[in-house]
């Protein structure tokens, strides 16, 4: 990595503002002279920027920065790099931010009502109050990291000075110097923290601190390791707070000796469904929680296996979910899939009309030839009376001039005898059997068509194969619709 100073004020990508002519490029640190300050105009990479002396970097908006921010002044109080844009400006640094090892030797600030974005780590120098970022006005602060407090007394890794908003995404820790806070919210502006806040080794080194009226927001707060035993630190809380502040702590952590995560009025959030306490003991970190308090800690009855007992004894599952053996296959149950397979055999079994059953009453069936000799038959036996059409062809003599059957057997008019073996039964079936059979296949047409669906909708039927889904069945042009909770109730509706 080689080091390119500034050779005079200007443009960070002009050649003259550098020594040599050089722009710093990736590999490269690039260093703010005293007395010059270099202006960041369009997206920059290096491996790092400094300054020395009254050097500074101003970061114009839209820019995006890729680099580590270090304070390295030894001389005055300085900025290394500021960004001076009002809202609704903004402005990017992807990179570490350090600050210095001299007095109030601040790393970032952000001096005006823009937001500036920071990637990275935010740490304090070791120097007296040697801020890592300054939030200086009303403006917007996020940063996407972890947050340290430094070695010198007041060495802020974050510090919010009047109205402003910082988001942290990431943990607050203190440093090691006196009042050296992770996070300092110092008026009345909103600091939120979403990760964890936990005490530094020394006086007053709180993770985050709030006290002159303004909002803090944190994940969970964490006593330091002080306690029996301990040495070398401090009694230090993870978040203190004013009597005229808002702070809000969603978890509270007791330190690994049981050194108290908080100090002064602190709110667990309201708005949560599960606060949690952690508390540790020798054998480990426990979680606590009011057994009674568990709205929205444990789920519905309706979502529990039938018959579990949970929530302390307070609540028993309703969840009714049939073994796997008894649901057709590969439907979801519980954690596994069901394994029964459903056949027409099944089905047949299940409404009692099993295979041999059905063929011996598709069997029974009479063929249309034997439907016409019984009607023949019927006509000859049983409807012989005078005037019925039996009665016609047997009767022997007739005054009304009726067909007549002479003692040949021959049918015969007043005129004349017909011809022997003119009317015969083989040449009546055959003639007739055409008539008799139409109008027996329409009188039952309807027992017909339902043998043949059920014949089908049974998986009987070659040419129309039964498909049997958990839902539905369907054979040719029928489909069923199958409903129910495949244990106590099953309903099979034709659609």
């Amino acid at each position: 990595m080689a080091l390119i100073v500034s050779a005079a004020t200007g443009n960070f990508n002009a050649g003259a503002t550098w020594v040599g002519g050089i722009v710093p490029g990736a590999a490269d640190e690039a260093r703010a002279s005293t007395g010059h300050t270099i202006t960041i105009t369009a997206n920059v990479t290096c491996t790092e920027l400094s300054n020395d002396g009254t050097g500074i970097y101003t970061l114009n908006s839209g820019v995006t920065l890729t680099a580590n921010v270090t304070s390295k002044s030894t001389t005055v109080t300085r900025n290394c790099l500021q960004f001076t844009s009002a809202s609704p400006l903004s402005a990017t640094i992807v990179g570490n931010c350090t600050g210095g090892t001299v007095s109030t030797a601040q790393c970032v600030a952000n001096t005006s009502t823009g937001t500036l974005a920071i990637t990275g780590n935010v740490s304090a120098g070791a120097g007296i109050s040697s801020v890592g970022v300054q939030n200086v006005s009303a403006g917007t602060l996020t940063i996407t990291g972890n947050i340290t407090g430094g070695g010198g007394s007041g060495a802020f890794g974050v510090n919010n000075s009047t109205t402003g908003t910082v988001t942290i995404t990431g943990n607050a820790t203190g440093g090691t110097g006196s009042t050296a806070y992770g996070v300092n919210n110092l008026t009345t502006g909103t600091m939120t923290i979403t990760g964890i806040a936990t005490a530094g080794s020394t006086n007053g080194a709180e993770g985050a601190r709030n006290v002159s009226g303004g909002v803090l927001n944190v994940g969970r707060a964490k006593g330091n390791a002080f306690g029996i035993g301990s040495t070398g630190i401090v009694a230090g809380v993870g978040v203190t707070s004013g009597q005229t502040s808002v702070t809000k702590v969603k978890e509270i952590e007791y330190g690994t000796r049981g050194q108290s995560p908080t100090s002064g009025p602190i709110y667990l959030d309201s708005d949560l469904t599960n606060v949690a306490v952690f508390v540790n003991y020798p054998t480990g970190t426990k979680t606590l929680s009011d057994p009674n308090n568990t709205a929205g800690l444990s789920p519905a009855d309706t979502d529990v296996r039938s018959g579990v007992v949970y929530n302390n004894g307070n609540d028993t599952g309703t969840c009714e979910v049939p073994t796997a053996g008894s649901v057709a296959f590969g439907v979801p149950v519980d954690a596994t899939t069901g394994t029964a397979t459903l056949t027409a055999a099944d089905v047949r079994a299940a409404i009692g009309l099993a295979t041999a059953n059905l063929d011996t009453q598709l069997a029974a069936i009479p063929t249309a030839i034997t439907n016409a000799n019984a009607v023949w038959d019927e006509l000859l036996s049983n409807h012989t009376t005078a005037g019925t059409y039996g009665g016609r062809i047997v009767r022997a003599t007739n005054a009304n001039n009726e067909l007549q059957i002479n003692a040949q057997n021959h049918a015969a008019a007043n005129v004349h005898q017909f011809q022997t073996a003119v009317i015969e039964s083989v040449a009546f079936a055959t003639s007739a059997v055409t008539l008799f059979t139409g109008a027996m296949r329409t009188e039952l047409t309807p027992e017909l068509t339902e043998i043949t669906e059920v014949h089908a909708i049974h998986g009987l039927d070659i040419a129309n194969a039964l498909t049997v889904t958990p839902t539905s069945r369907t054979s040719g042009a029928i489909t069923q619709a199958i409903t129910g909770d495949g244990t106590t109730n099953t309903v099979v509706t034709r659609v």
